[in-house]
């Protein structure tokens, strides 16, 4: 089992350090690891019981074959590309699932991605303020902000960090030998995420904080005493953190007032795709080949993705498509919340109500799907 988690986390890693990269090599690359350790982890060992989520999506990701095969797409080789991306999704979550059903190898690999979160948000913030925009220092991105580590989008940042910080605080609470250590990352992807200056990713954030406290409390997780001087602790170290790594960003962002006319039109027009196709949508991935036949705008701009996940997966994929990903995301949280590592699948599922975090990257999203079969995984007579 933690072969299988050591692997399947090492492609997690690589997957986020070479996020930033446009050329297709980088996905393909991860993706032929997962078919290639989901195929051996085929021959070792026989796979328990899926989990119930598992179907809902499986279906969800048959919907963009489908569209391809009855030709209901208005791009057929976009829908076939993310066909295979959705694939991807599935194996991902029934490896995730399958592999961290087992207690040992879901903590390793809990233990594994916090410390990597923390060393990311760590660079991420220092490059922050003194790459000019350069990925690693190295690299040029094409922006001169908002790049944090490996992203050049805040708004993905955020989601990403939104995923690992209940995982830092569910170790805090967890592991007391090593709550410092633990409570140190969380307040280092807080602090990150702060730096990052993304206005939902902090909101989402801040909720996250609070949920994860109120979860472990009513689950009784640890004794009333202890959950107060981590949660006090953790506080402490997160305003720290954030101290540090800079509030003028974020309260820029907070106070201005833009029109946000473009986010508004791209749901508008997703709504008029939905109307025009209410069954089988125009396609999974055709959204910006769509968009300008629809918009209200013209401002000159390519708009690359609709800034709202859900209404984009309406649009493409039609309602039934939509049906399936609510009834599989619904799924999830049954067992997301009362896992507490888990509630970070929940925010990132909110976050794509207000921005695009499974679109575009792929790797982004696979990170989701992991988490969310590691929470799939969860019991409730296992911590």
């Amino acid at each position: 089992m933690k072969g299988t988690a050591l692997g399947l986390a090492a492609l997690l890693f690589f997957g986020a350090l070479t996020l930033w990269v446009e050329e297709r090599w980088a996905w393909g690359l991860f993706q032929l690891g997962v078919f290639l350790l989901a195929g051996w982890r085929l021959v070792k060992a026989r796979w328990r019981q899926v989990p119930v989520p598992f179907w809902p999506l499986a279906a969800a990701c048959c919907w963009p074959f489908l569209q391809v095969l009855l030709r209901r797409s208005m791009a057929p080789a976009r829908t076939w590309n993310t066909a295979l991306d959705w694939f991807t999704f599935l194996v991902v979550f029934a490896l995730a699932a399958e592999v961290f059903s087992d207690q040992g190898a879901r903590r390793w690999f809990l233990r594994a991605v916090a410390l990597f979160g923390m060393l990311v948000a760590a660079e991420a913030t220092v490059q922050n303020y003194s790459s000019g925009g350069k990925i690693f220092w190295l690299f040029a991105s094409g922006y001169s902000e908002g790049v944090m580590g490996p992203f050049v989008n805040r708004g993905q940042y955020s989601a990403w960090i939104e995923l690992l910080l209940p995982v830092a605080l569910y170790l805090a609470f967890s592991d007391q030998r090593r709550r410092v250590l633990w409570g140190s990352a969380a307040a280092v992807l807080f602090g990150s995420l702060v730096a990052g200056a993304s206005r939902a990713g902090f909101v989402l954030a801040g909720g996250e904080l609070l949920a994860v406290v109120a979860v472990a409390g009513v689950r009784k997780f640890v004794s009333r005493k202890m959950l107060v001087a981590a949660a006090v602790q953790i506080a402490v170290l997160a305003g720290i953190a954030a101290t540090v790594a800079g509030w003028q960003g974020l309260q820029s962002r907070l106070e201005t007032q833009s029109s946000e006319a473009l986010r508004v039109d791209a749901v508008r027009a997703s709504a008029q795709m939905v109307r025009e196709h209410p069954w089988f949508g125009t396609g999974l991935g055709t959204w910006p080949t769509v968009y300008p036949a629809y918009a209200g705008l013209d401002t000159g701009l390519f708009l690359n993705q609709a800034h709202n996940d859900w209404a984009q997966w309406a649009a493409e994929g039609g309602l039934p498509f939509l049906l399936l990903l609510a009834v599989f995301s619904l799924l999830c949280c049954k067992k997301a919340i009362p896992s507490i590592y888990g509630l970070g699948a929940v925010a990132f599922l909110l976050h794509g109500l207000v921005d695009y975090p499974m679109q575009q990257r792929p790797v982004l999203a696979a990170w989701f799907f992991v988490m969310a079969g590691a929470a799939a995984a969860w019991s409730s007579d296992r911590t």
